[in-house]
């Protein structure tokens, strides 16, 4: 392949030290997916502050053949999602988000699909969770975590589907017969499926299972039906929401092979 320059859309899913000490930014974009690239300059270089993890717009990259480098040269930054940096709970959906990316080679390897559904992602995290000014820091805390979580749940959800390995949640994984989604049942660990009541009642691993209210399993099917932004206004109770997020979580780290470090950080 011969030496070019190229320019596209992209987001910055991490940015790390090499052995050498050298600046690695890995961005998502449409045609490659995940990309690799050395972001060359010092601590207070231009650059090395505009290609910062979550920050999203236009890369120009040149890549070497003879040398195998890929090298970030410029990167326009056009939406930082500053928000996410106040509140742990939306670094850690964001942080997870972008590591479940990685670990699945764009989702699949669909980056336009991958980069959109980031995008999404992100743009959730940033909105205010209320708009009411008179918050106390608690309260607005608290409803930046419910909002951190439901986002989080939806992306990971949406994201096993685009990896085509969601499990059908009106059928369960052991019997194959039909869940009826006003009743209550299970979601099983061990198996990566969701169970009716019956096959949920021979599960004897401690801890496999998981309890989804009723009317939960509807709505995932109607949100994961709608726009992003749309699914984040869809009401859910509480422990309902709790169940369905434990669902995605260890769906997402069945899909990525357990490699999810972020997972374990207690961040989500």
């Amino acid at each position: 392949m011969a030496d070019r320059s190229s320019s596209f859309e992209a987001v910055v899913l991490r940015v790390r030290e090499s052995p050498a000490g050298d600046r690695i930014v890995s961005l998502l974009c449409d045609e490659d997916g995940v990309l690799d690239a050395f972001a060359f300059g010092g601590p207070k270089s231009k650059l090395r502050s505009l290609a910062a993890p979550w920050h999203a717009g236009r890369a120009w990259v040149y890549r070497d053949s003879a040398r195998g480098l890929t090298k970030l040269t410029d990167f326009d930054a056009q939406y930082d999602f500053a928000a996410i940096r106040e509140s742990l709970s939306t670094i850690g959906a964001a942080s997870l988000a972008g590591e479940l990316i990685m670990a699945t080679s764009a989702l699949g390897g669909d980056g336009a699909d991958a980069r959109a559904l980031f995008m999404d992602l992100l743009a959730a995290l940033c909105s205010s969770p209320n708009g009411d000014p008179g918050l106390t820091a608690a309260r607005d805390d608290a409803a930046r975590a419910a909002r951190s979580d439901r986002a989080l749940t939806q992306f990971c959800l949406r994201a096993v589907s685009l990896m085509g390995v969601m499990p059908d949640p009106a059928e369960c994984g052991s019997c194959a017969g039909q869940i009826f989604p006003d009743t209550v049942h299970s979601y099983s660990r061990r198996a990566g499926a969701f169970l009716c009541r019956r096959c949920a009642g021979e599960e004897h691993v401690s801890g496999a299972l998981v309890a989804i209210p009723p009317g939960a399993l509807a709505w995932l099917a109607a949100t994961l039906s709608q726009p992003f932004g749309t699914a984040m206004r869809s009401g859910l109770s509480d422990g309902a929401l709790s169940a369905i997020k434990a669902c995605a979580l260890d769906l997402a780290g069945k899909a990525a092979h357990g490699r999810l470090k972020t997972l374990d950080s207690g961040l989500v």
